[in-house]
């Protein structure tokens, strides 16, 4: 069998109990902008993303197969991933609703690559699609990393039992 093939394989695991295991993985939130071919931005919360690679730098994202984000995202596409920064929590719920109403604040600008950028994110991180990988109901997305911004100040938010909470504070100065 294939790593595609495993990773395509209907489970008889019950959904449910998967989501309720999986819940109790803290999670960093993170914003996904694009803007689709005729212009309009596209967005998406997500919780699973990571680094894949220092050397070229790369992230991963993972986007439902269904996400109006992921279908704007062709190859070589532009991308923005934002951690949200605390008191951003209410724009992390938006963005992971359905509508049009999810760029309807002043707190968005044409950021990096002229995409959709959430003003006071802990860091934001200018990607182009590099590999689009079909695993399960969702896509990983390989991004190529340009650019970054990083406020060390800010505090992130974490996913923790389908909650969303400030991340515990560190002290800067021991890394």
């Amino acid at each position: 069998m294939s790593s595609t093939e495993a990773l395509t394989t209907a489970s008889s695991l019950p959904a449910e109990r998967f989501k309720a295991a999986m819940a109790d993985l803290p999670a960093a939130v993170a914003i996904v902008t694009t803007t689709a071919a005729d212009g309009a931005p596209r967005g998406a919360t997500v919780s699973a993303v990571s680094s894949l690679s220092l050397d070229p730098p790369l992230l991963l994202v993972c986007l439902d197969q269904r996400s109006d984000t992921l279908a704007a995202l062709t190859n070589d596409a532009a991308f923005l991933v934002h951690v949200a920064a605390d008191g951003q929590q209410e724009h992390a719920l938006r963005m992971a609703s359905k509508g049009s109403a999810k760029f309807d604040d002043a707190l968005w600008s044409s950021g990096l690559s002229a995409q959709p950028q959430l003003r006071g994110a802990t860091a934001v991180f200018d990607c182009r699609v590099a590999d689009l990988i079909p695993a399960g109901d969702h896509v990983i997305v390989i991004g190529a990393v340009r650019q970054l911004e990083h406020d060390p100040d800010r505090h992130p938010v974490i996913y923790h039992r389908r909650r969303l909470a400030p991340a515990p504070q560190t002290d800067h100065s021991n890394p």
